[in-house]
């Protein structure tokens, strides 16, 4: 398995293109899992607003990181929280080389994952996994909420069981705020945090990689 962890959907652009590509492949088929959508999304016809191919307006945000590395459109499949099965979603996993985690709610996301009895499928998957935002902090085996527009208080929260060496902070902008509370991790949790800006992710493929603007703490500083 390989973990890839983004802040937004532009693992395509320039900083992070030449080491993303040695990963993906044209011929690769992609599973988009949108599970970390809020009460903004409540039935199919919302989800649909959201992410179909016809009128979401997060479709060709998510798809074209994708499309740019050369995979085609009918390759890429979205799970529809509202529609599908458990059973066609573990098909679309197992028949996958990439799964892709979208942004929103981590909490929701690992919710309706144990909701589609999804966790083992995903933490054995043998491909690469990739998740902007939301869909990078559970990849996380104990990710941390900052407080933010979404959030109101700080938590830990248990994630995917995958990556348990470091955590880290996405949409990292240096506020008083996300530093006061990288300074509570590595107190509390975790002798390293990667500060993931909106230009900028990591690699985990046995060694770990950095990609374009990212920023490291860790306990010894």
């Amino acid at each position: 398995m390989v973990n890839m962890l983004f802040s937004l959907y532009n693992f395509h652009e320039s900083w992070a293109k030449d080491i993303v590509s040695k990963y993906i492949n044209d011929t690769d088929k992609v599973a988009i899992i949108t599970f970390s959508f809020g009460d903004e999304i409540s039935n199919d016809r919302e989800w649909q607003n959201a992410y179909s191919k016809n009128n979401g307006k997060y479709y060709k945000d998510i798809v074209m990181p994708f499309i740019n590395y050369g995979i085609k459109e009918e390759n890429i499949k979205f799970l529809n929280y509202f529609k599908d099965t458990k059973e066609n979603a573990k098909a679309n996993i197992r028949n996958s080389n990439i799964i892709f985690f979208t942004g929103g709610l981590p909490d929701k996301m690992m919710s309706r994952l144990m909701e589609f009895d999804l966790i083992d499928d995903i933490e054995n998957f043998t491909g690469v996994i990739i998740g902007s935002s939301a869909g990078a902090m559970v990849q996380i085996a104990e990710y941390h909420i900052t407080p933010d527009d979404d959030y109101n208080i700080f938590s830990y929260n248990v994630g995917l069981k995958m990556i348990k060496k470091f955590d880290i902070e996405v949409h990292y902008e240096g506020t008083e705020v996300q530093n006061k509370y990288i300074k509570k991790v590595l107190e509390e949790k975790k002798d390293k945090i990667y500060a993931i800006t909106n230009s900028g992710g990591v690699i985990v493929d046995n060694k770990i990689t950095l990609l374009g603007d990212i920023k490291t703490f860790s306990i010894q500083q």
